[in-house]
């Protein structure tokens, strides 16, 4: 009985310390991103003000880059911390709006369809070809 509160102990241990080095890689993480970020989009800037009209479109890449290092990492801090993810309810909108699209056109053109796949098949005469030849009957055998 000692020994396995021995290992749990270990267990418990070794779970705290794997979630410290990873709470630690974070912090390392945001911070390399604030550095990083800051310091390219300054040069970025510096750049701008040279030749605007050269390095603009440049600029705008950096920052996008600096803004989705801040997303991620915000993502990752608030995973660690234990908090959930916003649920998406614009995009459920979207595909909930799309699907009755969807189905409102399948609804309104399917009548349609049928409609005149009869009135096709309606004109038709149903005609054997002069080549066939009816099947010869089954026989049992006894």
């Amino acid at each position: 009985m000692a020994e396995m509160s021995v290992q749990w102990k270990k267990g418990k241990r070794r779970a705290e310390s794997v979630a410290e080095d990873a709470w630690d890689h974070l912090v390392s993480a945001v911070e390399s991103a604030r550095s990083v970020g800051g310091s390219v989009k300054d040069r970025a800037y510096d750049f701008a003000d040279e030749a605007s009209s050269r390095y603009s479109s440049a600029s705008d890449r950096v920052g996008s880059a600096a803004d989705e290092a801040w997303h991620r990492a915000s993502l990752a801090f608030d995973a660690l911390s234990g908090r959930k993810q916003r649920t998406p309810w614009g995009w459920i909108a979207v595909a909930v709006l799309g699907g009755i699209a969807v189905g409102w056109a399948a609804a309104a053109s399917a009548p349609k369809a049928i409609q005149a796949a009869q009135e096709r098949f309606e004109d038709e005469e149903d005609v054997l070809s002069p080549t066939y030849e009816a099947p010869a009957p089954y026989r049992v055998a006894e």
